[in-house]
Parts: C-alpha cells; structure tokens; sequence
C-alpha cells in the first residue's frame, strides 16, 4: 500500500490501514489518544476485548478516517456509498444528508468533477461531530453526538465493511 496517508509529523498515531478494492483507509488517533488508551488496554491475547478497546477509544475520538481513491469513481457514487454505509448506524437521516452532500459538494468541486484515483477523503470524528475534508479542502463540519461514532461504526463494528481493517487494528495495537 506504499506511504500513505498521515506523517508522523502531525502528531497523530495509525490504529491501521487496509486497502479496498475502491479505496484505501487508514485509521488514526491522536498520539495521546494512542497513549492513553494503551495504559488500558486488555491483555493482547484477547483479540475481541482488543478490538473493542480500540473501538470505544475511536467512538470516544478524535479519530480520524483516511480514505485514498483507487480508481475513479462518480461523485454521487462514492457520496451515496460512504452515507448508505453510515446511516443504519445514526437515527438522524437529515445529519447523514448532510454528510452525504458535503462528500458530494467537495468531489464536484475538485477538477475532474470526480473521486479519481488518488483523491482523499479526511473524516476527523469526535463526540461533537464529523469534519470532512476532500482532497485537502474542508467542506465543514456536522455538528451531532452521534454522528462520528456512527462513521467509526462503519469501519469498527461488527458488520463493518472492512473486517481487514479491524485485523490490522488488533494486530498493530498488540505489537506495541
């Protein structure tokens, strides 16, 4: 998967990364965050009380969510892929809207109108909200208790759309 996403320079630790067919995603947290939750964290043999350390630990954030294109794909695609997978997670469907458009409005606006292989979609979650950012301009943030735990459940819970992902978490959180 090379170099991607986040350097260490900016402060921020990876969880992990996987790359999909559509996308790759790296998963981040603060180095503090990271700390913080290593004093602890279960006994790393217990793969299942690991992943759900670190999915409290993302839920509780800021966690942010990488995601790098692999190919191209239509705004309103990859917009409705990444809201459908959010919103059986979240009860608010205007909120899952609005991350819907935001993602749609940041794609549109980048030159080739598209999600071409190599744009980037950052999601910073908190227990405040989603700030999403497409290709290095922030298209804002939805304010909302639930929302950016619903966007880790995504990725973290157990019908999560990247199971390699969660593997990579385990596996980097019981190497330290």
């Amino acid at each position: 998967m090379g170099s991607l996403f986040i350097s260490k320079e900016q402060n921020v630790c990876m969880y992990g990364r996987y790359s999909m067919q559509v996308y790759s995603v790296g998963m981040y947290s603060s180095t503090e965050e990271e700390e913080e939750g290593a004093e602890s964290a279960p006994a790393s043999d217990d793969k299942d009380a690991v992943m759900s350390a670190i999915q409290s630990k993302a839920k509780s954030g800021p966690t942010s969510f990488l995601l790098k294109m692999n190919f191209k794909v239509g705004a309103e695609k990859i917009a409705s892929s990444l809201a459908e997978s959010v919103a059986p997670r979240h009860s608010s469907a205007g909120e899952v809207e609005d991350l819907k458009k935001k993602i749609f409005d940041g794609v549109s606006a980048t030159s080739k109108g598209a999600a071409t292989k190599g744009t980037e979609f950052q999601f910073d979650c908190t227990e405040e909200g989603i700030s999403v950012t497409v290709d290095g301009k922030s298209q804002g943030t939805i304010p909302s208790a639930g929302l950016g735990k619903a966007f880790c459940d995504v990725y973290l819970d157990d019908n999560g759309v990247s199971p390699a992902l969660k593997d990579s978490c385990v596996e980097n959180f019981c190497s330290e």
